[in-house]
């Protein structure tokens, strides 16, 4: 996660799809979905 984040910072556009909050984390916005739908406004 560190070597995405470090990548992120540095430019590289990173899209990651997970279950686990704490990888979510690391993210600068996070959309939460349920069965395909965007549930939430983005997290920012």
């Amino acid at each position: 996660m560190d070597l995405l984040k470090s990548l992120n910072d540095d430019g590289t556009t990173v899209i990651q799809v997970t279950h686990n909050e704490k990888w979510a984390g690391y993210g600068d916005r996070i959309i939460d979905l349920l069965d395909g739908w965007i549930v939430d406004e983005p997290h920012t």
